[in-house]
């Protein structure tokens, strides 16, 4: 592991291109997380709410996620992170309804961006983050568990552009890994409204989900981002399906 992190660091010290970009760059909307670093001195945050529910013969659950990531740039090329939810849960079985809220995710960890674009060879980047356990009484794993994910994005001509996300997940409760993908189609609408369409879905045990959303941002200013984006999957029989919104917005003023 040693090995791996010095192997990323020099190649992140190779070269010294600056990661500020003149317009923030966010996760949001979307499953898709992008190839660079917030830059120096920047701090971003990128909040939202997501409401949910599943259409099942047995039970109907809905639930409301408050998602909150917080970023910083430590260099240009390598930033560290933090995720932070609160979830409320109702499930209904029959007449009897049952209700949880909490912490449900609580993640530290960091950013770096190995290489620019060149050609139709992609901008990519590596993200690594450890899940915390036992964070609230509803919710948590018994163990820190590790996700770490690689991203592989290109620039396309017209403002367009693809994004890939290649993701190992570790649950905190067992050994077994879950693998993840996410693939993203970014398109410019008119001046500052973009879209994007989705396809994500995981692995684990031999069983396969996979999920399609859509949503719209759109850029108030070069520091402030509003979005809306909806979802749905049709695995093992249950079809679930989720709304979601939120703001991102950066702070230059450590940069200076």
């Amino acid at each position: 592991m040693k090995k791996i992190l010095l192997f990323l660091l020099i190649i992140s010290f190779s070269k010294s291109f600056s990661q500020y970009n003149e317009t923030i760059r966010t996760g949001r909307p979307g499953q898709a997380i992008g190839a660079f670093s917030v830059g120096k001195n920047i701090l971003q945050f990128q909040q939202g709410i997501d409401v949910y529910s599943f259409d099942n013969a047995e039970y109907k659950p809905f639930g409301i996620v408050s998602n909150n990531i917080i970023r910083f740039g430590i260099i240009e090329k390598i930033e560290i992170s933090a995720l932070i939810d609160y979830q409320y849960d109702q499930q209904k079985y029959d007449n009897e309804t049952t209700f949880q809220s909490g912490l449900s995710n609580f993640h530290l960890g960091f950013r770096i961006h190995l290489n620019n674009q060149k050609g139709w060879v992609p901008a990519t980047a590596f993200q690594m983050r450890l899940k915390f356990p036992k964070i609230s009484k509803d919710y948590g794993s018994n163990n820190f568990a590790p996700i770490g994910v690689f991203v592989a994005n290109w620039n396309l001509p017209k403002n367009m552009s693809i994004a890939s996300n290649w993701i190992l997940s570790y649950n905190g409760n067992d050994a077994n890994p879950t693998g993840k993908y996410v693939l993203n189609f970014g398109f410019p609408i008119y001046q500052k409204l973009s879209g994007f369409i989705e396809n994500y879905g995981q692995i684990n045990n031999n069983i396969f989900q996979t999920r399609f959303d859509t949503g719209f941002a759109y850029l108030v200013n070069n520091n402030f981002q509003l979005d809306i984006s909806s979802g749905f999957g049709n695995n093992q029989n249950v079809t679930d399906y989720f709304i979601s919104t939120g703001i991102s917005w950066r702070v230059l003023n450590f940069r200076k």
